[in-house]
């Protein structure tokens, strides 16, 4: 399994050096906006940010242009819980409705709330075209034996849970990699061997996979001849 973890440079696609070209900061400005129009939430924008490995040195040729519309969800209502639902929900079916690219990198719109704290160490505000927090080189050394390891496993354990078509084994396994997911990231931040594992996987399209296998095996079960 090769994969690259780590650039000497910003996504020279994206990036003059550690300027965002103009026409890309324009494009995903105006997106963002495009998006948060079409939700018809009347929360006031905070900002709206660059955020992820598109937005760091930890980029690849399958890394999405993650863009978070920042808004106060208070502002909506103090069940903030509900809101976060109800905003993740809007914003999964935005981007299943949606196929858009920029420079050849896909586009994924979120929307977070102001008291949130960023895990990227990269943050780009759009709004106001300057970084907010200036991605820094690091200095770290891979485990990637361990990394093969849990690849392998996850693409076996995915792989064995679509062949059983058992509709409950196959959203545990979707549940298990979200899961492993945050507890590399909190652990060990974006460098962590369970979040390099997530990431390669979700690049490979075996989550597509899951997701597939999820709704196809339950329209099946659904529908009555």
């Amino acid at each position: 399994m090769k994969v690259r973890i780590y650039n000497d440079n910003l996504n020279p696609a994206l990036w003059d050096g550690l300027v965002l070209k103009p026409e890309v900061a324009e494009s995903l400005k105006s997106v963002g906006q495009s998006f948060y129009k079409d939700t018809e939430l009347t929360a006031p924008i905070k900002d709206i940010i660059m955020v992820g490995s598109s937005a760091n040195y930890n980029w690849s040729d399958f890394s999405d242009v993650d863009v978070h519309i920042v808004i106060d969800f208070k502002d909506i209502s103090e069940d903030v819980e509900t809101v976060e639902k109800m905003v993740n929900a809007i914003k999964g079916k935005w981007n299943e409705d949606h196929d858009i690219h920029v420079k050849g990198f896909n586009v994924e719109l979120y929307i977070q709330d102001v008291s949130k704290k960023n895990r990227s160490t990269g943050v780009y505000s759009l709004l106001n075209n300057k970084w907010v927090s200036e991605p820094k080189k690091e200095n770290f050394e891979l485990d990637k034996e361990q990394i093969q390891q849990k690849y392998s496993d996850m693409v076996l354990k995915i792989k064995t849970a679509l062949e059983s078509e058992n509709l409950v084994k196959l959203k545990k396994v979707l549940k298990d990699l979200y899961d492993m997911r945050e507890v590399g990231l909190n652990k060990s931040g974006e460098f962590s061997t369970e979040n390099i594992v997530f990431k390669v996987l979700r690049s490979r399209g075996h989550l597509d996979k899951l997701r597939t296998g999820i709704n196809q095996i339950f329209d099946k079960k659904a529908s009555l001849k």
